[in-house]
């Protein structure tokens, strides 16, 4: 008798405890999700980061008129290096969104004698990407003497893009904004 009433009272608590358990595991498999596609995202702009970069630093070499040596960017060379990471990031992920996308290029030149110019930053996109830290803050562990001299220039490009944040209503936090940034020496 004793035994029937004891079987009695646990009916129903594999039910409450697989309830329990089907939560955590889905709260589990959610943040799995965000945090995968969150590298996924951090991969992708670290490639696209890179290589645009890479160009900027290039570009003096591969689109250079004859005898015009002028390292700076201008508005307009800025322009198409963000249409062509724009275009590379709407062919490289389904659900691209322009209005989460944002480039902030940073250019450090300095003067024959070595001085340092003032730090040239373009903004593009609608999304502005936050720096935690300036080019400029930077440059003294960065800037390099060439054979001729005279500093070499300094580029940073950082890339970031609005994730969707899939924990955020079930945890009250998280974070959307990955980020990605590539520094290289100019020519």
């Amino acid at each position: 008798m004793k035994e029937l009433c004891l079987r009695s009272k646990q009916k129903g608590t594999f039910a409450v405890e697989f309830a329990i358990v089907g939560v955590i595991f889905a709260v589990f498999l959610a943040f799995t999700s965000d945090v995968v596609t969150k590298i996924a995202m951090k991969g992708k702009l670290d490639r696209l980061s890179f290589s645009a970069v890479s160009i900027v630093k290039e570009r003096t070499q591969l689109y250079t008129k004859a005898n015009v040596v002028d390292y700076t960017m201008s508005s307009s060379e800025v322009a198409d290096i963000y249409k062509v990471l724009k275009r590379s990031m709407k062919r490289t992920t389904s659900s691209f969104s322009a209005n989460k996308f944002g480039m902030v290029l940073e250019e450090q030149t300095y003067g024959l004698n070595g001085s340092r110019n003032a730090l040239a930053t373009f903004n593009r996109g609608t999304n502005r990407c936050q720096i935690p830290n300036k080019l400029s803050s930077l440059e003294q562990d960065l800037a390099v003497t060439t054979t001729w001299g005279r500093k070499s220039t300094l580029y940073r490009v950082t890339l970031c893009y609005e994730t969707d944040n899939g924990v955020a209503g079930m945890l009250s936090n998280g974070f959307t904004t990955v980020t990605s940034s590539s520094v290289i020496l100019g020519r």
